[in-house]
């Protein structure tokens, strides 16, 4: 059975961002970026030597000695605009790392507090490294909403015989935090996820993804809520 050992968790960081200017070195706290800010959460749940930012930015290489992490060079076909696909990015950066399995965390996902990704992290080692029952890890929310596409409501009636919310069908958003699974499943199939991903529930704060500047402010904004829940 693998233990946290043998668990690489990848912080894929981009310098460049299409929408937010260096993004990654947003302030978030006193004197720390969005990018220490994760480190730190990090170590909270991994050693040091098992942190790997992932990138081709010198600056960010920097961050990574100052902050005690593993810095993983990245070249520049993989990091620069979308020259490489998705899978590509993906399978570049798992083929170098020495472990087994690894977790895959983005920074812009900042309010996923450490007790989650332990709990995410002892989910993946019972249920997908141990029992079987699952081939990967996502973190999620739990959405019981009412949604429509271009044709009409896609999970409920809407006329006289509406659904109750509670009574909704369970609709997952991937809050895009963690990913888990091995190493020789994603570089065999292209994608850190398998067909049976453990749905691993998280707080609607944790679900806060930075794509947009309005989305900082938000993350900013809850902050003071995350603060007092630790």
């Amino acid at each position: 059975m693998a233990d946290l050992s043998n668990i690489s968790v990848i912080v894929p960081v981009r310098e460049g961002s299409s929408r937010v200017r260096e993004k990654i070195f947003l302030p978030f706290g006193e004197e720390t970026t969005l990018l220490e800010w994760k480190i730190e959460q990090l170590k909270q749940v991994q050693r040091p030597g098992r942190i790997f930012l992932s990138s081709n930015s010198e600056k960010v290489a920097e961050v990574a000695r100052k902050r005690g992490v593993e810095f993983l060079p990245r070249n520049d076909y993989l990091s620069v605009g979308h020259q490489a696909s998705f899978s590509e990015v993906i399978t570049g950066v798992v083929k170098d790392i020495p472990t087994d399995h690894f977790a895959w965390v983005t920074v812009v996902v900042p309010l996923m507090s450490p007790d989650e990704y332990r709990e995410g992290f002892e989910l993946y080692l019972r249920d997908v490294v141990q029992n079987g029952t699952h081939d990967s890890l996502v973190s999620v929310n739990l959405l019981k909403e009412y949604f429509w596409d271009d044709n009409g409501p896609l999970n409920y009636r809407a006329d006289r015989n509406h659904t109750i919310s509670q009574d909704l069908p369970n609709i997952y958003r991937v809050t895009n935090g963690l990913y888990m699974r091995s190493r020789e499943a994603t570089l065999d199939e292209g994608y850190f996820l398998g067909p049976n991903p453990l749905m691993h529930k998280v707080s609607k704060m944790a679900g806060v993804d930075i794509d947009e500047y309005e989305d900082y402010q938000i993350a900013l904004a809850m902050k003071q809520f995350y603060d007092e829940s630790q």
